[in-house]
């Protein structure tokens, strides 16, 4: 297999990825989005081992940086939702130039929340979801408490040692996720692990109830929000490419 660096452009700013190529040649490629403070090789190496599985399938498979993540332009306090949303566009653009006509999206967190967004998208034939952030508002409640105070209180707030600017948080909490989830009827396949934060595992419940189309559902038993261990590491891998060979 071959893997070539990339750069492409979003919004004017350079982003950064990562190319792997099977020995064939394809048509298909597998698009991966990294999560919140993450970037395109995500937790314990996740989407290195993610994507050189899916090439041995024959896949081609683009993983980046969004921008303010990783490598690519930006500070991370610049982050937005639609920001992402515009640069999985500009990647995808990117794939469609590049002779790959049936596409398929892996997001995980943040970045499976981000696919579900930028959907409907010409040649995008599958969606994979893992560890999908359900609801912004219930996430930032979470970690910030009530957010009208804390809004009111700073305009940028810091979050394991990341700063969030207030103008994130509001421009996310205009997004509804399960609503765009629920109009998509490409086919889906949504994992999650039972060990993962009372947030996402209810919102894997949630989401089973407002499914349209073909969408699978695997819950995978003691596995965390990043699947720390190899054990859970091989078997959402194994999951996603036994699922895509089936149905992209």
């Amino acid at each position: 297999m071959l893997e070539n660096p990339v750069k492409f452009f979003s919004e004017g700013k350079p982003l950064i990825g990562m190319i792997h190529y099977p020995e064939c040649e394809t048509d298909r490629m597998v698009i991966m989005c990294h999560g919140y403070t993450a970037q395109k090789t995500e937790n314990k190496r996740l989407f290195v081992e993610a994507a050189r599985a899916l090439v041995n399938e024959g896949y081609a498979v683009l993983r980046f940086d969004f921008f303010g993540s990783g490598d690519s332009a930006g500070e991370f306090r610049e982050t937005r939702v639609s920001h992402n949303i515009q640069n999985l566009r500009d990647a995808l653009t990117l794939a469609r130039n590049s002779g790959f006509s049936k596409i398929a999206i892996l997001g995980i967190s943040m970045g499976a929340a981000t696919a579900i967004l930028t959907m409907p998208e010409p040649n995008v034939k599958a969606l994979v979801l893992w560890s999908t952030v359900p609801d912004f508002r219930r996430l930032f409640e979470q970690f910030a408490g009530n957010l009208q105070d804390t809004l009111k209180k700073v305009d940028v707030y810091e979050h394991e040692g990341w700063l969030v600017e207030r103008a994130f948080v509001l421009e996310a909490l205009g997004y509804n996720v399960q609503a765009a989830f629920q109009k998509l009827t490409l086919p889906k396949l949504m994992v999650q692990g039972d060990r993962d934060g009372a947030i996402f595992v209810r919102g894997f419940e949630e989401f089973k109830k407002i499914a349209s189309g073909d969408t699978e559902f695997r819950l995978i038993s003691g596995a965390q929000h990043t699947y720390d261990t190899v054990k859970h590491r091989r078997e959402v891998i194994e999951v996603t490419r036994t699922w895509l060979k089936q149905k992209f």
